[in-house]
């Protein structure tokens, strides 16, 4: 009967557990989600009104495991670019950080590199 007690005990905790690890998972997304809203936000790429692409610049965003970016984040050069630029690397750092735990893999396609920005009916974008 000991054993019984013991195997069904086993056999919910592994369960509990992975219902654990999902919530987590959720969240964590959840929080990079928030991070990245607040990326965009700071950098005013859609509260301010593109007249001169010489007023603009971008920074390249999480490498992923072949080193290769996940894209670009554009921002105006009207802000605090250390402080902004230091949010990139904290994000960065935690996309990283939930891709190893979560063994998520990316492709390695190489993404070509930005030659600037440009102004399009008030919008700023990139040139590649």
């Amino acid at each position: 009967m000991k054993k019984l007690f013991f195997f069904v005990f086993i056999i919910c905790l592994n369960f509990a557990s992975c219902s654990n690890d999902e919530d987590s998972m959720e969240e964590e997304s959840q929080k990079l989600e928030k991070m990245h809203k607040e990326l965009v936000d700071l950098s005013l790429v859609n509260s301010q009104t593109c007249t001169n692409a010489e007023e603009w610049d971008f920074v390249k965003l999480t490498p992923n495991a072949c080193g290769e970016n996940r894209g670009y984040i554009v921002y105006s050069k009207k802000i605090n670019k250390s402080a902004f630029l230091a949010k990139v690397q904290t994000y960065s750092n935690a996309q990283l950080a939930f891709d190893k735990r979560w063994n998520i893999y990316i492709s390695c396609d190489v993404s070509p590199l930005p030659s600037g920005a440009a102004c399009v009916d008030g919008k700023v974008r990139l040139d590649f």
